[in-house]
């Protein structure tokens, strides 16, 4: 097929039924991508978007009016934006690349939204852009999804040249006197994409002669297999997710392969970002394991399961300080969940205290600022010991300190005082503590 066979067949993979915007840079894919279009008979209204990233001072500025004569000359209207990549990326923590992605992708939807007759987006990702994803992507280590590169649609997004190599279009613009610019950031090899298209591919080439076509058909395969688990997912997702919530122990037979896929639906539903396949595989291994009350975290957010209800919070709830009465054989709930007693008799998981030390008026209450505790004849802050043990947040928050008379004599971080260590000989108490969660 030549390349405008390729594009017509494209297009009716598509359910398009409205207009399309057709990202415009300036460069030989957009260019050839808007006159395939202009001259397929195309049924519904054609407009073009530009976005000045502001990245290349008067090379910027230049690929702008290009695109504005370009579409002067035919005859099709062009949007115009601007944005200011270099301080989005450093407001954002994103990188130069990844930035510009963001503001072009905002900017192109935004068009959408203000003209009613205009439904979808049209990018210029070509063959070698797949290629280059899929090896970009196997190199940082992703999974299947990762794997399948860059898909022909997502929503309302096409990409109707992504069957055609970079060798068609160019050619297919030279036999049609079409004009583009070119951005002098993509020659170099600075950048980890332009270095895959300028020193791998050529290399692929020499080794493969019909790699491109392997890498694309690959993508198509894996496509499908990844389309066929996050349907299965998504019959499950309702089984096991219930207001926003997932419930671990009807999770917990589920493969990791489909459970994962439920995750990222759920997480999708909170408007998270940066869910990677490490934080995906530690989720699923909770679950499968039957944990029912963890926090993990997750770089911008938190999973947080309590009870075998999990949710992704954005911030960690704060538990209410405590300082709580106690005396012998009482049981006492703490409002963190765990119940602590203080007994003369032992019993399973318990810690002995020397009895002498619990001599004053017993509490149990919350950390406080400044708190120590003297282990080994010296004096530790119980923040540096928090930190040394690298507990969790969910270990933290049920942290309690039991003190007589005011003094710390033992925590569940573990941390036992000198004058409580209990020896050989010696008259004990003992102390449990269980999680009332997991009884």
């Amino acid at each position: 097929m030549n390349i405008k066979e390729k594009f017509l067949t494209a297009l009716k993979t598509f359910d398009l039924c409205g207009g399309v915007v057709v990202a415009l840079s300036g460069g030989a894919d957009s260019v050839c991508l808007l006159d395939l279009f202009l001259n397929c008979n195309f049924p519904y209204p054609i407009v073009a978007a530009h976005l000045n990233h502001n990245l290349r001072g008067a090379e910027s500025d230049r690929d702008e009016a290009f695109c504005k004569a370009l579409c002067e000359k035919r005859g099709i209207k062009l949007f115009v934006g601007s944005a200011d990549v270099n301080s989005l990326a450093e407001k954002s923590g994103k990188g130069v690349e990844e930035a510009a992605r963001s503001a072009r992708y905002a900017f192109l939807q935004s068009v959408v939204a203000e003209n009613q007759d205009i439904k979808f987006i049209a990018t210029a990702h070509n063959q070698g852009d797949l290629c280059e994803t899929m090896i970009l992507n196997l190199a940082r280590g992703a999974g299947l999804d990762g794997m399948c590169s860059i898909p022909a649609s997502r929503g309302n997004i096409i990409r109707p040249v992504l069957k055609i190599s970079r060798a068609e279009i160019l050619e297919y613009n030279e036999q049609n006197g079409l004009d583009f610019v070119t951005d002098s950031t993509n020659l170099a090899t600075d950048y980890s994409r332009n270095r895959v298209r300028h020193c791998i591919l050529p290399e692929l080439e020499k080794l493969y002669s019909g790699y491109a076509d392997n890498i694309e058909r690959t993508a198509l395969l894996l496509r499908r297999d990844a389309d066929y688990m996050n349907d299965e997912a998504k019959k499950l997702y309702s089984d096991v997710v219930e207001n926003g919530a997932l419930y671990t122990k009807k999770a917990q037979n589920i493969h990791q392969a489909i459970l994962s896929r439920i995750l990222k639906i759920l997480y999708n539903h909170y408007s998270f970002v940066d869910l990677t396949e490490a934080h995906l595989d530690a989720l699923c291994k909770l679950i499968a394991n039957g944990n029912e009350n963890f926090t993990l975290s997750l770089h911008d957010s938190f999973a947080l399961c309590e009870r075998g209800v999990l949710t992704f919070v954005k911030t960690l709830p704060q538990n209410d300080d405590f300082c709580i009465q106690t005396e012998l054989e009482r049981e006492t709930v703490l409002p963190s969940g765990i119940a602590v007693t203080i007994s003369k008799t032992k019993s399973d998981n318990a810690y002995a205290l020397r009895a002498d030390a619990l001599s004053g008026a017993l509490t149990i209450r919350s950390r406080k600022s400044g708190d120590t505790i003297t282990v080994f004849g010296k004096t530790h802050k119980i923040k540096r010991v928090i930190s040394d043990k690298k507990l969790s947040a969910a270990e933290k928050a049920k942290l309690f300190f039991l003190c007589s008379d005011g003094e710390i004599i033992y925590s569940n971080i573990p941390a036992t005082a000198d004058k409580a260590f209990a020896r050989r000989g010696d008259n004990c108490i003992f102390i449990t503590a269980k999680d009332v969660n997991e009884i």
